[in-house]
């Protein structure tokens, strides 16, 4: 009937079957959940809640773009110093500060051929200005844009990486504006760890020592452009060759461990280049100091014996166990391209949370009991089969959001309420129109029904499909919240038209088998 055949019924009965099981986990007690098995739990989850509806921290960070732009610049000047030899440019007194890198053309016909050296050494748009042989290089807005916005998406997933790996469920990490992001942490009242782990960028490299000059040469100016004075707690002043013999992010593993004495450390591993790298590098330098250098601080500086072909090392220091694991998290998350400020911290308590699923619940059922009852005084039987529809839409919906592993938020909720209040629309305009065949002569139930879900289909989804369009552009426009609406709201637009056609029919093809009525009463 209606075009169902068999196959077509028995598949609806299993959407709806399957719908029931993965919204299960919604009603069950959570302890009950708890002692679930681990294989049945990874397929049925209960929804996750955002940090408005069980409580947790909110953290607005800020990229240090002054820090950024610094490092930029610093990167820029080491790149530079080699180009311009290379060119056999003579310059002096380069240096970079408050964003702007400076050096003086000695010979005022090169200027031009240092400006275009300086500017191929970057991807990205500078502003030169020349007076009298004095360059001054800075990056243009756009390009400072640019970078922001290049820093706050690799810093989006090394963050949620961090994050995760201390197990935190269920983070909401991402950009806001240009050089924001937003970290929240639903279920976590002490937001104090995940800060001291956003506040540090780890950073790793390993540089040569320079054994030519000493500290006190390189504090009395005395020092290659080769060359940059450091320091470390261990090492105290030191003087390191610039250039990076393997980087952080040539690191394939860290893990926290003990070293020969028993003390806590961190070993680490180099994918295959970084090994053949460092490889080299413990080679050809034997006798000399290798520094290993995290967060611009000079950890230890060890000589090397040997050279170290494994591709494996360790790094020692006063660490505990707890900071020696927490040194390897950030090394396997990898490096944040700049420091993150914390700007803006809230903690949002349980009782809030609760108060707020309470408030949503009680509006829900409150709309629910209202909307049955009008329905059944409205359409009688009709009603009835209506009640039931919205009813097999809500469970569809919460099934839906646990399988897809949405967070749902106050906003949401409200979405939700939102497409039960309005799901019974559709059933009122296949009735209303059934209303129009009846009047209109036909008599036949099964026409009746037939043309009222045939008439109407096309006002209903047209009336779906443009409102899909708006939680659309909710989600992709919006952010936070906004989105959480968007998505309830169009999950409940597709479980809408589904119950509300589908089910219906079905439900309808049997009252007409099982009863054989001879007219029907709207």
């Amino acid at each position: 009937m209606f075009g169902y055949s068999r196959i077509k019924t028995i598949l609806i009965g299993v959407i709806v079957a399957l719908g029931f099981v993965f919204a299960l986990p919604n009603f069950v007690p959570a302890e009950t959940y708890k002692r679930w098995s681990p294989a049945v739990k990874e397929w049925l989850k209960p929804i996750t809640l955002g940090l408005d509806l069980q409580g947790g921290s909110y953290l607005l960070m800020e990229v240090d773009s002054r820090a950024l732009v610094e490092e930029k610049l610093q990167a820029l000047a080491d790149v530079s110093r080699s180009a311009l030899r290379e060119g056999k440019i003579r310059y002096s007194g380069l240096t970079v500060a408050d964003g702007v890198m400076q050096l003086k053309i000695t010979d005022a016909g090169q200027v031009n051929d240092a400006r275009e050296i300086i500017r191929k050494q970057e991807n990205v748009a500078l502003d030169i200005q020349n007076e009298n042989g004095l360059l001054r290089v800075k990056y243009t807005q756009e390009a400072l844009d640019k970078m922001k916005q290049q820093a706050v998406a690799q810093s989006v997933e090394i963050v949620r990486r961090r994050i995760d790996e201390l197990g935190t469920k269920e983070p909401q990490v991402h950009p806001q504006g240009i050089d924001r992001i937003v970290v929240q942490l639903p279920g976590v009242q002490d937001p104090s760890e995940i800060k001291a782990l956003m506040g540090k960028t780890a950073k790793l490299a390993f540089h040569l020592v320079d054994e030519e000059t000493t500290p006190q040469m390189a504090q009395m100016g005395r020092i290659s452009p080769d060359s940059m004075l450091m320091t470390g707690d261990e090492t105290g002043y030191i003087v390191l060759k610039r250039s990076v013999v393997v980087g952080g992010e040539s690191l394939e593993d860290a893990r926290g461990t003990y070293d020969e004495q028993g003390n806590p450390c961190v070993s680490f591993s180099f994918k295959s280049l970084g090994a053949k790298r460092f490889a080299a590098a413990t080679r050809d330098n034997v006798g000399r100091r290798l520094a290993i250098v995290l967060d611009g601080k000079v950890i230890s500086a060890p000589t090397i014996n040997s050279p170290i072909t494994g591709g494996k090392g360790v790094i020692t220091g006063n660490y505990t166990v707890q900071s020696a694991n927490d040194l390897a998290l950030l090394l396997r998350s990898g490096a944040l391209p700049a420091p993150l400020l914390v700007v803006e911290e809230r903690v949002v308590g349980p009782s809030l949370g609760e108060d707020s699923i309470q408030a949503g619940t009680t509006a829900c059922l409150i709309g629910l009991v209202v909307v049955f009852a009008v329905m059944i005084l409205i359409y009688g039987f009709f009603g009835i089969i209506a009640d039931i529809t919205l009813f097999v839409n809500g469970i569809l919906l919460l099934a839906l959001l646990s399988l897809t592993g949405a967070t749902l938020t106050l906003p949401g909720l409200a979405g939700i309420a939102l497409t039960l209040g309005m799901a019974v629309d559709a059933n009122i305009l296949v009735y209303e129109r059934m209303k129009e065949e009846m009047l209109h002569g036909t008599t036949h139930p099964a026409e009746v029904v037939k043309k009222g879900f045939a008439g109407s289909f096309s006002a209903i989804f047209d009336g779906q499909l443009t409102t899909l369009f708006a939680a659309a552009f909710l989600f992709l426009l919006g952010s936070g919240p906004v989105r959480g609406f968007g998505v309830t709201l169009a999950f409940g637009l597709v479980t809408t038209l589904f119950a509300a056609i589908f089910v219906a029919k079905v439900l309808l093809a049997a009252w007409l088998k099982v009863v054989k009525p001879t007219k029907v009463n709207l």
